[in-house]
């Protein structure tokens, strides 16, 4: 069937790359929403509005944490009941699954927006920085709604061979949100609502244009009739929980990271971190892209029962995710300098701050590639169970704990050392799964240097 011609091509590099590379790219694209808003602001608002985008950004991995979880984990069920033959099947549960996460983020957007005040002060914002968060948190929440659409599109949108749509949607989208942001905040000087508008605005793009491939019914993942299956949708939600649980603790890591730095330096240490975590998320959103192409993939594999196809997209994603990680580290520390200027060129002290961290959390990029595939491929195969230990001991029980007790003995080096140190130290724990499950799912019968293309 042409409608499937990815899921029936060879597994070799060409053809994942050409599958994995318009998501990887998308990815980069989403990024920037977030650090597009962190720039413009940093530049025409200054270092507190920076501090209080990055305060708000834990309720924004709290209101989406529902939804990468369902995207990751129902597209693992959606792609292997395509591979059993099930298109229709697949389809209604996508429906399911589209409506149940809508609801759940208008119920807790209204939450969010009822106790806001309280929330952002618990998240490390003092009396100077509160308005700064209301402002821009009350916009930025109450397009929820539209995000959910898009993370969940984009992700389907893969499943149903249309990456190339997704990529264009998100170039659409960035570009969108760029030339708002500095229209709205730039020159009609509306601060940080202007900044929220214009990531919202961005957003509609994703979450609203892909209604039109859901509603053809030629596509092949359209939108019908929605069947309550509870067994499958918590299974769904199984497969899922790594995502669940990253988002969780980003939330909690981003909190953390604040109170230590506003601690240890104050409000100019709360803009240093945010700015320096948004310029690592775009090289790591090159290893979620190629996570979020790779899976249904895999996912189709699974349900067909081809081992040997499993085998190959492992062998050649590691190859690719490795080769990937050695490249973004490689670049993040070239670009350093280039980079952060961009958010700080208007203050000496900030800037220097921020190169002297930056340069140590880069090192987290050469580990944080394999834990992101290593939990994104047991969700492909839907072992949640699996994937969500990778995330938990990665982000909850590595990453927290860094943050908590090094710079108890290192001081502010002991921030910046906490994020590699966390990743280096999951590396252990993916390898160590990654082992443990190969003879179950068959990809571990080859050398990953065994040629495949």
């Amino acid at each position: 069937m042409t409608d499937r011609i990815i899921y029936e091509k060879e597994i070799n590099m060409k053809n994942i790359l050409t599958f994995t590379v318009p998501t990887m790219v998308r990815m980069v694209f989403i990024s920037m929403y977030t650090i597009v808003d962190g720039i413009v602001v940093s530049n025409f608002v200054g270092s507190v509005g920076l501090s209080a985008i990055n305060i708000v950004y834990p309720v924004l991995n709290i209101c989406m944490a529902l939804a990468f979880m369902l995207s990751a984990g129902s597209n693992a069920v959606i792609g292997k009941k395509l591979g059993e033959g099930k298109r229709e099947e697949a389809c209604s549960f996508m429906t399911l699954t589209v409506i149940i996460n809508v609801t759940a983020i208008i119920a807790l957007t209204a939450l969010f927006l009822m106790w806001d005040e309280e929330i952002y002060m618990m998240l490390g914002s003092d009396e100077e920085l509160l308005p700064y968060c209301v402002e821009y948190g009350t916009a930025i929440v109450m397009g929820g709604p539209v995000w959910v659409m898009q993370v969940l599109f984009q992700s389907y949108l893969v499943t149903a061979d249309r990456p190339g749509m997704g990529l264009g949607l998100s170039v659409a989208s960035g570009v969108l949100n760029i030339v708002l942001d500095l229209f709205l905040v730039g020159v009609l000087d509306m601060g940080l609502t202007g900044a929220a508008l214009a990531s919202v605005s961005g957003m509609v793009v994703g979450g609203i244009i892909p209604l039109t491939v859901f509603f053809n019914k030629k596509s092949l993942l359209h939108f019908s009739r929605p069947v309550w299956k509870g067994h499958e949708f918590l299974q769904a939600m199984g497969n899922g929980a790594s995502e669940m649980v990253s988002n969780f603790a980003s939330a909690v890591t981003t909190t953390l990271f604040n109170l230590q730095m506003m601690a240890l330096v104050g409000e100019k240490g709360v803009a240093a971190i945010s700015a320096i975590l948004y310029l690592q998320f775009i090289f790591v959103a090159v290893f979620f892209g190629f996570v979020s192409g790779i899976a249904p993939v895999i996912s189709y594999n699974y349900g067909a029962g081809n081992k040997a196809n499993i085998r190959k997209s492992f062998i050649v994603s590691i190859r690719i995710v490795l080769l990937s990680s050695a490249a973004m580290f490689v670049l993040a520390e070239i670009l350093d300098e280039a980079m952060v200027w961009i958010f700080a060129s208007h203050d000496e002290a900030l800037s220097e701050l921020m190169i002297y961290g930056f340069r140590i959390i880069a090192l987290s990029i050469l580990f944080t590639g394999p834990n992101v595939f290593a939990s994104g491929f047991f969700t492909a195969l839907n072992n949640g169970r699996a994937s969500a230990l990778v995330s938990l001991l990665r982000t909850f029980i590595f990453e927290a704990g860094a943050l908590i007790i090094m710079p108890y003995f290192f001081g502010i080096d002991g921030v910046w050392w906490a994020l590699p140190a966390a990743e280096a130290g999951a590396v252990v724990i993916a390898v160590i799964m990654l082992v443990r499950y190969r003879n179950i799912y068959g990809y571990g019968k080859a050398s990953i240097l065994t040629k495949t293309d």
